[in-house]
């Protein structure tokens, strides 16, 4: 489910297909060459522009959404892959132009506000890492991390006579039976381990991508590349690794005797995995909904929030774990579309159902 309340377009036609790049130039183009005489004209051809990107992005978010939750379905993988591979890499040089006309404006300065300081200053890093090199290295990125979300898509075991994904085998992880959580950890361990060569396979080949692509900005590495992308203002790399030496001081000896507590009230001599998620006090595992309830708590989580999208069932072939679609990306700072789609798995697991109110508390912070 994703929300509905979207703004009334003035400059995009509503038939608009964007998934034909053909149809989109003649937009992108026309603000290209549109002619500014004034603030309120920069002010006019701003939400243009945010309303362009606006209806492009929600296209391709919905796009990896389908594609999340059906990486077996070949068409699904065809629209989504056009999007990657025929629409956004044309879109990125122009793109690219119209940051730096925004940028070069005389009338930049007169758009007074918070947003409009914030967009400035995301696009000047926008504009200082862009390089034309970069842009089919990036597609190739977005196919490979695809492969891998098949990949991981369509692990699946036969447990107890039946077959269940990965994330519905974690329940089992959770039951008090210590040989039955250790049977099905050691499954789960196996399946992961049959794909590990695939999967190292992919990594390679994304490590080079990603170090070519900062190279090419001119940076050290892909950290500083990724850094900068992200638009890292507020703290550094170094104040992340002080962190994590804060972490490492308190925190890691404070679990340490949480786990010697959790092994105690176990009443084992030793941890194991399949140790960590169960009720210390060895009590049944808390469920928020039944199997058979599925699609009551999906109607009511729509009822109370207004975009979240829920996979109806935890179906095979469903990339793993939550995600956030949130489509507001290149112009964050100003007005128009404000498109937020998550994504969990419904299976009744009581910390699932946590990660996945996690995940939409995210995109909303993100949203806001």
């Amino acid at each position: 489910m994703v929300a509905a309340n979207a703004p009334v377009r003035t400059f995009v036609p509503r038939e608009l297909d964007a998934s034909d790049f053909s149809k989109l130039e003649p937009l992108y183009r026309s603000l290209l060459d549109r002619q500014i005489r004034s603030a309120a004209e920069l002010d006019r051809w701003l939400a243009d522009l945010s309303e362009l990107s606006a209806v492009v992005d929600e296209f391709g978010s919905r796009k990896y959404i389908d594609k999340s939750c059906h990486t077996d379905d070949k068409q699904i993988e065809a629209a989504y892959m056009n999007f990657v591979e025929n629409v956004e890499p044309k879109i990125k040089p122009i793109f690219f132009e119209l940051q730096k006309k925004f940028l070069s404006s005389p009338f930049r300065d007169e758009l007074h506000g918070q947003r409009f300081d914030m967009l400035a200053k995301k696009w000047r890093v926008d504009v200082e890492l862009y390089r034309d090199d970069n842009v089919p290295i990036e597609t190739q990125i977005t196919k490979t991390v695809t492969e891998y979300d098949k990949i991981c898509g369509e692990m699946m075991v036969n447990f107890q006579g039946r077959d269940y994904t990965l994330q519905q085998m974690q329940k089992f992880i959770e039951r008090p039976d210590r040989p039955l959580r250790q049977e099905a950890w050691e499954l789960i361990a196996k399946r992961r381990l049959q794909d590990r060569e695939k999967i190292e396979d992919l990594f390679e080949q994304l490590l080079p991508m990603r170090e070519k692509v900062a190279k090419n900005a001119g940076l050290s590495d892909y950290r500083a590349y990724v850094w900068k992308a992200y638009k890292r203002f507020d703290y550094t790399p170094e104040d992340c690794l002080k962190f994590a030496d804060s972490i490492a001081r308190v925190c890691v000896p404070l679990m340490k005797e949480l786990d010697q507590e959790r092994r105690g009230d176990l009443g084992l001599p030793k941890l194991r995995p399949w140790d960590l998620t169960v009720d210390p006090k060895n009590r049944p595992p808390l469920q928020p909904f039944a199997d058979s309830e599925v699609d009551n708590f999906i109607d009511k989580t729509k009822a109370i929030q207004d975009s979240v999208h829920l996979h109806e069932r935890r179906r095979v072939a469903a990339r793993c774990g939550g995600f956030i679609a949130r489509r507001r990306p290149r112009l964050s700072s100003h007005r128009r579309l404000r498109y937020r789609a998550t994504g969990f798995s419904a299976l009744g697991a009581d910390g699932i159902l946590r990660s996945g109110q996690h995940v939409d508390g995210t995109a909303r912070c993100r949203s806001l």
